[in-house]
């Protein structure tokens, strides 16, 4: 096929299709992502990989590179912590095992928000989430879009912020997560690269640092869509300080965190990432052409 994509150097490698919580099949997201001139794509579902080849085989065919993605879910001190992993092999037993073990979490602990919500007054059944969820993977976004559907809210956002956000009424923690250093191991077994995603939503700036010489952790998403120009600056401070206590670059990425543009956030549009080419070309290089 002709190569359709103009070089403007864009790069997003922070997404979500329905292989997880997005609203976009992978392919369809894809060929969005090339008409929106990105040129450096990844896709990082919750828990899956089940969305890599053909997202892949889609971004390729249509002259973008491709990343292989993921998004994992940890916990540490009662603080959720995401780890993304990046360029790792897609059919690594241990991680598809572990996988597996945290996607059957997920649905136990959907079980126990939709009870939540029930007690709140929301009249909410397992079969009406069921018809949210387009992959293997449960998500809070799917309960959201569930509620919207019966007439409770009007955006994801607003779900999250009255029911469904950390410390609301209907927000329930997995029965058992991975510590932080446990997903970068097991990234690293796979033979990927870790990164800590959105640190804005935790401010343990201190213990990520310390992650670096205790865990290997590889980078911190720098350019996340909620971080503004302030929390830019903070957290390429920190990757500067990791860097002289190191004596090497880590990994500065950034997304646009996308899922769909009905969730009515800030800056979640295709097309639209923080995110310097130059930081998205070197871990491509790192990964695919070292």
């Amino acid at each position: 096929m002709m190569n359709i994509i103009e070089h403007l150097n864009k790069a997003d490698i922070h997404m979500h299709s329905t292989a997880s919580d997005g609203g976009y099949p992978p392919e369809v997201l894809m060929k969005k992502c090339v008409e929106a001139k990105l040129e450096l794509l990844a896709l990082t579902d919750h828990d899956t990989t089940v969305g890599l080849e053909i997202a892949r085989e889609t971004a390729e065919s249509l002259g973008a590179r491709f990343i292989d993605g993921i998004e994992l879910s940890t916990r540490i001190n009662g603080q959720s912590v995401d780890i993304l992993g990046y360029g790792f092999d897609i059919h690594s037993a241990v991680l598809q095992e572990t996988l597996s073990f945290h996607r059957k979490m997920r649905r136990e602990r959907m079980d126990r928000m939709m009870e939540k919500c029930q007690d709140h007054g929301i009249s909410i059944t397992i079969e009406d989430i069921k018809k949210q969820v387009t992959g293997e993977t449960y998500s809070r976004p799917h309960l959201a879009k569930a509620i919207i559907e019966k007439g409770y809210a009007k955006t994801v956002q607003e779900v999250f912020e009255k029911y469904l956000g950390y410390g609301k009424p209907c927000y329930v923690v997995k029965e058992k997560e991975m510590e932080p250093s446990e997903a970068i191991k097991l990234i690293h077994q796979a033979g990927g690269v870790a990164i800590v995603a959105h640190p804005i939503f935790y401010n343990i700036d201190e213990e990520i640092e310390t992650w670096f010489s205790e865990y290997h952790l590889d980078g911190i998403e720098v350019f996340h869509r909620d971080h503004d120009e302030e929390a830019v600056k903070r957290f390429l401070t920190l990757a500067l300080s990791v860097e002289k206590k190191l004596g090497k670059r880590i990994f500065k990425t950034g997304g646009s965190d996308f899922h769909h543009e009905s969730f009515g956030r800030v800056g979640e549009e295709i097309g639209l990432s923080k995110l310097p080419y130059e930081e998205g070309e070197r871990l491509y290089q790192y990964i695919y052409e070292a």
